[in-house]
């Protein structure tokens, strides 16, 4: 019989609970702002705490329009895109986290902007655009949860983008530091997939002559399938594939073609 298996967790389950951890902004000393500046930023953060994102927003409105590029204006844009993010506006969530890391002087402030943005670009697709921002936060996010999540998918944009050595080294270290992590069994499995390339997943088999089967339906399409034995949970199954693809793009462009064959084929690692 079957089984078909995606090899990592859905996508935006992961991008949420990263955008969750990183919900709070850090607040620095409001020193040089006057008190009705400083008051204004209080009221923001409260109205954000009790999911109040319309009031939050209209008084990070006000406070920014009048301190646009002051140093300590990073920690309202950072909260201002934590508020477009929740209602969906994340064009201009990720503007305001660029503000937010271009004025920022508090190194974990700056990293977790830098998580935020490159978590909205992974989660647009643009995973060469959000690697540089991935480094940047695992340089200053505490070494505690989010970490874990920003590392891991920093590990698949490098894997995506064909950078697949780095891309290992980042899977690697997230069971080494965070051996705790829900995330830590999936990174070793994604660190263990022995080829430099993507391929396209169509079933995975305890009995040769039933992976036999499809790999002959698979040819009569005019696709050029292959069985490999893989150890899973202390059997070995036989997992049919299709294709060979350096770039995750490119096995994204081949899928439709095999999931009419095989409707819940699907990209691995």
């Amino acid at each position: 019989m079957a089984r078909h298996a995606r090899m990592q967790p859905t996508l935006p389950a992961k991008l949420q609970r990263l955008l969750v951890a990183l919900a709070l902004p850090v607040l620095v000393g409001c020193a040089e702002l006057p008190p009705a500046a400083k008051q204004q930023k209080t009221d923001a953060e409260n109205a954000y705490r009790s999911n109040n994102y319309q009031a939050a927003m209209g008084t990070l409105n006000d406070f920014l329009k009048n301190y646009p590029d002051h140093p300590e204006s990073a920690e309202a844009y950072y909260l201002r895109a934590l508020c477009e993010e929740k209602q969906s506006n994340k064009m201009k969530a990720a503007e305001d986290a660029q503000h937010c890391i271009r004025l920022s002087r508090d190194a974990v402030l700056t990293a977790k902007a830098h998580a935020m943005t490159a978590t909205l670009l992974y989660e647009a697709g643009k995973s060469a655009a959000a690697i540089p921002h991935f480094a940047s936060a695992l340089k200053g996010l505490p070494d505690g949860p989010p970490a874990d999540l920003v590392r891991y998918n920093y590990g698949v944009c490098l894997q995506r983008e064909g950078q697949w050595k780095q891309a290992r080294m980042e899977f690697a270290a997230v069971p080494r530091l965070f051996p705790s992590s829900p995330l830590a069994e999936n990174a070793k499995r994604m660190n263990e997939w022995p080829n430099d390339f993507f391929t396209i997943q169509c079933g995975a088999f305890r009995d040769k002559p039933e992976a036999n089967k499809l790999v002959d339906k698979l040819k009569k399409a005019g696709l050029s399938p292959r069985i490999e034995a893989r150890s899973r949970s202390g059997e070995t199954l036989q997992m049919v594939y299709v294709g060979q693809y350096p770039r995750y793009s490119q096995a994204q462009s081949a899928l439709t073609a095999v999931q009419r064959q095989v409707r819940d084929a699907s990209i691995a690692p």
